[in-house]
């Protein structure tokens, strides 16, 4: 079956999963997200399937959502707002596939072979076990385009990286390298960009080769009580996320990244 931006490949009880649409980095558009849904939902039904394997097409794994489809226009009475159907969409791009990684019964690993940003690193962090090539880079950037972080981050980073790392992370929209995101526990293990896939299939295939019901029902219970914080966390992020698309300063963001100009000065409005 074949599914919009994204490629499967099954072996030896391994399904490989790319994301692809590597001219912009993979980054996340409305046929990928809908397909990551319809994706875990059939490997979940397949039997032969044991473990999953994700990674990006071309030099990036994620960077996020497609900032193309966050333009923005002017609406009555000379402000200029989010229009309802660009929340829309911005929200179908994201929010239905945050939990399509941890609702699947079949162990994931990430294998991040690039930038990771972003709802790319949200994504990520939905993951099971994240593995990252050497030149893989890290960031949260909503903040920097006057949005919050979103897509789950702010429970898998706090999570995973503990409260004061995914802080500083969240706040500084800093870019981080691989080394430090292994520090932070982002990641279990970080090789050579060209050792990656054999490193990350290597890995599936010790997994592979236990029980099914063990690995299924193991990863239920770790995400049971997690699955049900990340629904709240989610409503969450949809409310805030919809007073930062009317801002002035999430728009001018936008228009700046766009444009290829720098960042703005953020006027608080």
């Amino acid at each position: 079956m074949a599914y919009e931006d994204l490629l499967l490949e099954k072996k030896d009880h391994i399904a490989l999963v790319t994301l692809n649409q590597p001219q912009k980095l993979n980054a996340l558009s409305r046929a990928m997200a809908q397909s990551l849904d319809r994706l875990s939902d059939d490997l979940a039904r397949d039997d032969d399937t044991r473990v999953v394997v994700v990674t990006g097409a071309g030099r990036g794994f994620c960077s996020g959502a497609d900032v193309s489809m966050m333009a923005v226009r002017p609406v009555g009475g000379g402000t200029t707002t989010a229009s309802p159907s660009r929340f829309d969409a911005i929200q179908a791009i994201g929010y239905p596939h945050a939990d399509a990684f941890p609702k699947l019964n079949k162990p994931v690993i990430a294998a991040i072979n690039g930038p990771c940003v972003g709802g790319g690193l949200s994504l990520a962090l939905s993951c099971d076990i994240r593995i990252a090539a050497d030149v893989a880079r890290f960031g949260a950037a909503q903040v920097s385009r006057g949005l919050v972080p979103d897509y789950g981050m702010t429970m898998y980073l706090p999570l995973i990286a503990g409260v004061s790392n995914a802080f500083r992370l969240m706040f500084t929209a800093e870019i981080i390298g691989a080394a430090e995101a292994k520090e932070m526990g982002i990641v279990s293990h970080v090789v050579p960009l060209d050792k990656l896939m054999n490193t990350a299939m290597e890995l599936a295939g010790k997994i592979a080769k236990q029980p099914p019901f063990s690995l299924e029902l193991t990863k239920k219970m770790v995400w049971r009580s997690l699955l049900e914080n990340l629904s709240r966390q989610l409503d969450l992020e949809t409310w805030a996320q919809r007073i930062c698309f009317g801002t002035e300063d999430h728009q001018a963001s936008v228009r700046a990244f766009l444009n290829k100009e720098p960042p703005p000065q953020f006027k608080g409005r």
